[in-house]
């Protein structure tokens, strides 16, 4: 059953929308990524997906795949790369040491990135992206300037990260608006996770 109230404040109206248990829901979606390897096995069957990893962030909700009661790091990365795996955003999971753990398939062409295989276990600035600088001859950027990429920033600070990024692909150069954020599990820093969206 779903329930909606809204509360006016101001001139803005302020509209909460709630679900039970009881309210009908779409198929759970199988990561199709390789990037998902046998050590990492897909969600429960059953158990709902969101629709889109955002969808789950913004919700705050409970990653899928991940013990009710997790015991490790470990078990919540491996939540996170499961969703990340199945998601339609073009979005990116790094680890805590900055090694490239997942990558939705959407990300695959707006960052020009290889086949997922090729990149699991390998740094984001180990021959995968590309940036360059915003001036006509798109220079590569300064090795200051590369550890204040969003995904890797927010690592680096433990907070959340926005930017814009020019990446070169070929004989292609793209815009993209990045924002990272940390993924915890407690109080340590297990990741970050990053949304892509083309300008």
């Amino acid at each position: 059953m779903s329930t909606r109230s809204a509360r006016r404040w101001g001139g803005t109206v302020h509209v909460e929308l709630s679900l039970s248990e009881e309210q009908p829901r779409s198929s759970p979606r199988t990561p199709t990524s390789p990037l998902v390897a046998a050590q990492f096995p897909a969600p429960t069957p059953g158990a709902p997906l969101p629709a889109t990893a955002r969808a789950l962030v913004d919700a705050g909700l409970a990653v899928p795949g991940t013990p009710e009661q997790p015991g490790s790091a470990e078990a919540v990365l491996r939540g996170w790369i499961a969703v990340v795996a199945g998601a339609t955003d073009p979005c990116l999971l790094l680890n805590a040491a900055g090694l490239v753990t997942a990558c939705a398939p959407a990300t695959l062409e707006l960052l020009g990135l290889p086949e997922p295989a090729a990149m699991v276990g390998r740094g984001l600035l180990d021959g995968l992206l590309h940036p360059v600088d915003f001036t006509a001859a798109g220079n590569r950027l300064a090795e200051w300037e590369l550890t204040k990429l969003p995904p890797l920033a927010a690592l680096a600070t433990d907070a959340l990260s926005r930017g814009l990024l020019r990446l070169r692909h070929g004989s292609q150069v793209r815009t993209v608006d990045a924002i990272a954020t940390p993924l915890h599990h407690d109080a340590t820093l297990i990741g970050s996770l990053t949304f892509f969206h083309p300008i």
